[in-house]
């Protein structure tokens, strides 16, 4: 998933540059080189398709089956990618804003993913939470059982299908597609995520995650 607007960063940040290659690059490398991997599908901003495909030839990304245009909003895009897989077997969705795949996350997710239907990476929160409103605290927040849930995200394409499919005749959006497969009924697994799998949002993000690389 690299089609974001990247409004809180400023710009498009999947098209960033990290080690000289744009941040959407790092994930798809690892993905299209990963045994378990049959075929890999981009979305990107429509002005930047060319691009990509001249990215994927010269990086010699042999599992790109499609490189396709985003829509206005997460939900739509990953649709757009959605179109176009197989009604059967399984997916795993990345956001490029997340550069550090661990290769290492894809085959326990998709073993999970068989068993459950869904299953996401995520990580136990540490922090205090605290409710605020105006700028005041309001209450302090119970953090048991909560996580921090990153990409990627893994599902049976025929589950997530159908979420997609309920989503669009409601127009139901979401910020990840396990939100999506809770809407019928499912509980998606989680297995422990990567420390390493930071998002980035703003410009400080982005350098600390060079210094992570």
């Amino acid at each position: 998933m690299a089609a974001g607007r990247g409004r809180r960063f400023g710009r498009a940040k999947q098209h960033q540059l990290l080690a000289g290659r744009p941040l959407w690059l790092h994930p798809a490398r690892v993905l299209d080189r990963h045994p378990s991997i049959d075929g890999l599908v981009i979305v990107t901003n429509r002005p930047r398709l060319a691009r990509v495909h001249k990215l994927c030839r010269t990086e010699r990304l042999g599992k790109v089956i499609a490189i396709v245009p985003g829509g206005t909003c997460r939900t739509d895009s990953v649709r757009a990618g959605l179109a176009a897989l197989p009604d059967t077997g399984l997916v795993a969705v990345h956001d490029a804003a997340r550069p550090l795949l661990d290769p290492a996350l894809l085959d326990p997710g998709f073993r999970l993913a068989l068993r459950y239907g869904a299953a996401t990476c995520g990580l136990p929160v540490t922090d205090t939470l605290k409710s605020v409103e105006s700028g005041l605290v309001t209450g302090t927040l119970d953090r048991a059982g909560l996580f921090a849930i990153q990409t990627p995200q893994f599902f049976t394409l025929e589950l997530l299908h159908r979420a997609h499919a309920l989503a669009a005749r409601r127009s139901l959006t979401a910020t990840d597609d396990c939100a999506l497969v809770e809407s019928l009924g499912i509980k998606p697994a989680v297995l422990p995520g990567s420390p390493l799998g930071t998002k980035i949002t703003t410009p400080a993000d982005l350098e600390l995650v060079r210094k992570l690389m």
